[in-house]
Formats: structure tokens, sequence, C-alpha cells
């Protein structure tokens, strides 16, 4: 099975196919955007990871990456590596029961955790926004 659902390299989803294809997991998806757009103004660029991940929405910035987001068939998968530094803060946290596992229990490779989090419910959306916290500070809005 794939990571992702839209794994035709010729055609980049629509609006309209992603809203249709995430489902009730369309407003969780829009959530992450918004928060990712109010705290880090980093824009996102759909991107498209070969057969076995299909379709995604990577948020870099000068290198760093943030998140790729996967869409799926009624959910998606949030794509988070953690650090060494960044995992012994995450450890600290109290996540759902899902992510924690993750964190947890994700084998530790040379560079990071790579945690590939479907994402269903709001818990586990609050989690991944924890998490960017961690990987990235918010970025400071001028005022006006």
């Amino acid at each position: 099975m794939s990571i992702g659902y839209f794994l035709d390299k010729t055609h980049q989803p629509s609006p309209q196919e992603l809203e249709e294809t995430l489902g009730s997991t369309y407003p969780l998806w829009k959530r992450l955007l918004q928060f990712i757009e109010d705290n880090y103004q980093m824009p996102g660029e759909w991107s498209f990871g070969g057969k076995n991940y299909g379709w995604n929405i990577w948020y870099r910035k000068s290198g760093k990456s943030l998140v790729s987001l996967f869409p799926h068939q009624n959910s998606f998968v949030a794509q988070v590596v953690l650090g060494r530094d960044q995992l012994e803060k995450a450890l600290q946290l109290d996540l759902g029961e899902k992510v924690g596992k993750m964190v947890r229990e994700t084998p530790m490779l040379h560079d990071g955790k790579w945690l590939f989090i479907p994402v269903a419910t709001a818990t586990d959306a609050s989690d991944i926004e924890r998490l960017f916290l961690i990987k990235k500070k918010p970025v400071r809005r001028a005022a006006g």
C-alpha cells in the first residue's frame, strides 16, 4: 500500500479532487495548513514522491523540512522527521496515544525519526501542531 492516494505523476490533484478524497478529514487538513500559514508564513508546494508516496504538499524553508502531507482516501498522513534534540523534547510532551506511541517506538535512523502519522482526529492534528512547535519556532509577525 502506498503512503499517498494520488499516484499519477502526470496529474497533480485539483482542490476539488483533494477535498473529495480527504472526505471527513478535510477540515483537519485545512487546520494544519492554516496553522502553518499563521505560525510560519511558509508556502507549501506540491511534490510527487514516486509510486510509493504519490503527490504531497511539502513545507520547507532554507532546506529544512517542516512536514509533508500525503492525502489518502478519507484520511491523510503527516510525515514529520525529528532529530535527536527534537525527539528529546517530543518525549516530554503529553501526546495522544497514537502519536505518543509513534514518537516512542519508531526506530531512530542516522538522520532522525521519520514519523508517518495517519491523521484521523483533532487529537492527531493537535499533536502534530505541537511537534511543529518543537521543530521550528513560530515567525514573529510585524506589528501593523
